[in-house]
């Protein structure tokens, strides 16, 4: 069994659960803790790009956007998050 998450094609997610998932991608991408509800400014602006690289299942290319173009690699940090993200959009698509 592969540990590479993939993209699950399915049917596309209406408005609101479009809407669902970019704030939960990222929240993810700004850093999940307790009591934190929504992400900042900043990755809320990111996430219809966030959901778009979810959608193919481009760890690499979700981890760099989630760095940011500062960093020629991204980081261990950004790579689980973006690993995270490709599961919550997999997960959606069941």
């Amino acid at each position: 069994m592969s540990t590479t998450p993939t993209a699950v094609p399915d049917s596309a997610p209406d408005s609101d659960e479009f809407a669902e998932l970019e704030q939960r991608m990222a929240l993810v991408a700004c850093g999940v803790r307790a009591g934190k509800t929504q992400a900042c400014e900043s990755h809320q602006r990111k996430g219809p790009i966030l959901l778009r690289i979810a959608s193919t299942g481009a760890v690499d290319a979700l981890s760099m956007a989630i760095c940011g173009s500062d960093h020629r690699h991204s980081c261990t940090a950004c790579t689980d998050k973006a690993t995270e993200i490709i599961r919550i959009y997999n997960e959606r698509a069941r």
